[in-house]
């Protein structure tokens, strides 16, 4: 079944009390287009972009991760590992949903970045958004 606005909505709404404050403790990317974040509190939340089956939802499954990790992968385990979930949001109608991190950069300042996983078939899509900036 495909997942539309609506269904979105719900698994939204019942995500965010469970991940709200916590904070990530690594990143992995087993495939091209799944990320899926640790995070404290043994959470393991999966964001899938595949085009047959994109989704976003807590796992236990473990899964191979390869020897060398993506480029994307370390990018986001450079700038999320650490971070804690402050918002989690979504556009009414719209299949995107929007992770707000509370993170320290290289300066040691605090500055949010946002993970927006869109989930739209064949154009599902993961993109990191600092200070306005893909």
């Amino acid at each position: 079944m495909p997942l539309d606005a609506i269904s979105l909505r719900a698994v939204v709404e019942e995500l965010r009390p469970q991940l709200l404050n916590l904070r990530i403790d690594k990143v992995q990317q087993p495939a091209r287009d799944q990320v899926i974040l640790l995070l404290r509190g043994n959470k393991r939340l999966l964001l899938n972009a595949g085009a047959n089956a994109p989704r976003l939802q807590l796992t236990e499954l473990l899964r191979d991760n390869p020897a060398e990790p993506p480029m994307f992968c370390m990018l986001l385990r450079k700038h999320l590992t650490g971070g804690r979930l402050i918002e989690l949001r979504r556009e009414p109608g719209d299949r995107i949903v929007y992770f707000d991190f509370r993170c320290t950069n290289e300066m040691g300042d605090l500055v949010t970045n946002t993970l927006a996983v869109e989930l739209m078939g064949r154009y599902s899509n993961l993109v990191l958004v600092q200070d306005g900036r893909i």
